[in-house]
């Protein structure tokens, strides 16, 4: 009797940890992709600031704003990459803008970027 008793302290124990193990990962990810959001958000904030320089002062700064889009590229997909191995856990995340979207939509509620299927 005891043993069984224990046998179901440590069921419930792993269950727990495992548990716990899965929250833990889902807070990395999603910091994360908040990490990357921030980063992006700032890549389009500066490559917009170039973008108007250039215009206003007629000075091309093309190799800045060319180093700006590969750094949005490069973050773009590192964004969804996130988004891909969070979509493997929790459901599903639009590949271009992060937003969790139910299982029946087709485009993203947030961005209209189609889902893929």
């Amino acid at each position: 009797m005891l043993d069984e008793a224990m046998e179901g302290l440590r069921s419930a124990f792993d269950t727990a940890t495992k548990r716990t193990a899965d929250a833990i990962g889902n807070s990395r990810s999603y910091v994360e992709r908040a990490k990357l959001r921030s980063k992006l958000n700032e890549a389009y904030r500066m490559l917009g600031m170039a973008e108007y320089e250039a215009a206003v002062n007629g000075v091309s700064s093309m190799e800045q704003i060319n180093g700006l889009i590969g750094r949005i590229t490069d973050l773009r997909n590192a964004m969804s990459e996130v988004n891909r191995s969070m979509q493997r856990v929790h459901g599903f995340y639009c590949p271009k803008c992060g937003r969790e979207s139910t299982a029946g939509d087709i485009y993203c509620p947030a961005c209209g970027a189609k889902l893929p299927e």
